[in-house]
């Protein structure tokens, strides 16, 4: 059974997943809602869920853990570090040498 051209499933679980939100509104500048917009087609999700997303990660997730600038994995970064100074920003240079002007 169909209604509205959406399979019944559909709009029961759309249903029943938007009861457990509440709903809020906020006012974005222009150039924010283009960002948007564009990032939603982009990555195929709906402009709400990004913004879910990233307040989850500025607020820190759902089970109450730490935000990403707390993540102890970042205790990691840096650990190969090259003598050479930023080698990953320069790496066509040292694989083939300075460019020649």
């Amino acid at each position: 059974m169909t209604i509205l051209a959406i399979p019944v499933e559909s709009a029961t679980m759309y249903i029943h997943r938007m009861a457990r939100m509440v709903r809020k509104q906020l006012y974005l500048s222009r150039e924010q809602n283009e960002r948007l917009r564009r990032a939603a087609r982009r990555l195929r999700r709906t402009e709400a869920d990004l913004l879910r997303e990233a307040l989850d990660r500025h607020l820190g997730d759902r089970r109450g853990t730490a935000s990403i600038g707390r993540d102890p994995l970042w205790a990691i970064v840096g650990v190969a570090a090259s003598p050479r100074g930023n080698l990953s920003g320069r790496i066509d240079e040292h694989l083939y040498g300075a460019r020649r002007r």
